[in-house]
Formats: C-alpha cells, sequence, structure tokens
C-alpha cells in the first residue's frame, strides 16, 4: 500500500477511489471491490472479532484503500506499511456526514435488508462485513447508538495517531490540486470525478 484511505464511508470515498485509478495509484480498496469476494469478506469478518490478521496478504495486489472496511483499521494498515501516506477524507460537518449515512449506508447495516440478502452467500457475507462495521462504530467509540458522534471520534483518533506530514485531510471538494500535492504527482488533464452521490446510491439500494 502506498496510500491509505482514514476516512469513513459517506465521504466522498467513491470519488476518491476513481481519483486513485485515475493517479495511477489503483488497484485501490473499496467496499465494493469485497462484492462477490467471499473469502475476503470472511477475512474482514474475523479481523472485526479481533483475530490476527496478515494485512500484507489481505491488502495483495491494492496499492490503496478508501472508506470501510479498511478505514477501521488504519493503526493495523500503518503498522504493516509505515511508508504509507495517510488521507482523512471529510465532509463540510459531522451532521452532513451523518444525514448521508442516515439514507444510505444505515439501510444496508439493518437487519430487514441482511434478511433481503442472506439466501445469496455473497450478498450474506457482505453484509455481515457492514454490520461488524456498526458493531466496531458502536464499540469503539463507546456509543449506545450509530450518530454524527462516528464521524468526530474517528476523526480525531486519526489525527492523534498519524504524524501531520503523513497526513491529508481533504474534502473532494477541493478538486485535484491538494491531492496531487500531497501526493507529488501531476495533477491529470482530466476533470476531478464525483462518484456515488447519496440518490444514486438511494437508487442502487433501492435496486
Amino acid at each position: 500500500l502506498k496510500v491509505i484511505g482514514a476516512g469513513l464511508g459517506r465521504t466522498g470515498t467513491k470519488s476518491l477511489y476513481e481519483a486513485m485509478r485515475i493517479l495511477g495509484l489503483g488497484p485501490c480498496h473499496h467496499m465494493l471491490t469485497l462484492a462477490g469476494d467471499t473469502p475476503r469478506c470472511i477475512a474482514f469478518e474475523r479481523a472485526y472479532a479481533g483475530e490476527p490478521t496478515d494485512w500484507h496478504s489481505l491488502m495483495d495486489g491494492f496499492y490503496s484503500t478508501v472508506g470501510n472496511p479498511t478505514a477501521d483499521f488504519v493503526p493495523d494498515l500503518v503498522e504493516a506499511y509505515p511508508e504509507a501516506l495517510v488521507i482523512l477524507s471529510v465532509r463540510d460537518s459531522a451532521e452532513a456526514w451523518w444525514a448521508s449515512v442516515s439514507e444510505t449506508i444505515r439501510h444496508v447495516m439493518s437487519v430487514p435488508f441482511g434478511i433481503l440478502v442472506f439466501p445469496v452467500p455473497p450478498g450474506r457475507h457482505a453484509w455481515r462485513v457492514v454490520r461488524s462495521v456498526r458493531r466496531h462504530w458502536l464499540k469503539t467509540y463507546e456509543l449506545d447508538e450509530l450518530g454524527p458522534e462516528v464521524y468526530t471520534r474517528h476523526n480525531a483518533m486519526i489525527r492523534r495517531i498519524i504524524p501531520p506530514e503523513k497526513l491529508l485531510e481533504f474534502n473532494v471538494k477541493q478538486g485535484w490540486e491538494p491531492l496531487c500535492e500531497f501526493l507529488d504527482v501531476p495533477i491529470p488533464d482530466v476533470p476531478f470525478p464525483h462518484a456515488n452521490e447519496r440518490e444514486e446510491m438511494k437508487r442502487n439500494l433501492r435496486v
């Protein structure tokens, strides 16, 4: 890994995923890359359960990561890849993040959604990873229920453990310039990608 994405899902991670590909830092690990990959889903389930994880084996073939589940394992990943740079993707506010999560990811985390996909093994294991994300957030950030505090406490943890010279806080609204400067790569001659907007993801969830 050359770049570790520390931002939670719904912080522009799909756009950042596309940006990594354009910048030549792919393959990039994203929740979508787990779709249909049951062995890797199981490996993440076990990691969330606290079992020892060989991160070099699990992340083999990837040059970058964004979003969950890897954002929940930043301390482990920076230990395994000490030379990697870290990007903390952010929203305008914790409340904006939670509003987006409430209309998208929160539905995927629900038991009814799990019942819907349970008959299909790949869907079942992907849902179990998402449920593991939910349990991890509640336990790690000492919450009785999910809310904007997840975002606030997660970001505070990242700022605490990552040296400033290795950390970029990045809002996708900023476009290429700060990202390329941090990664020391040329600015591409294509527009910065803006993917997986809230309404698009809601449509995909309904399908």
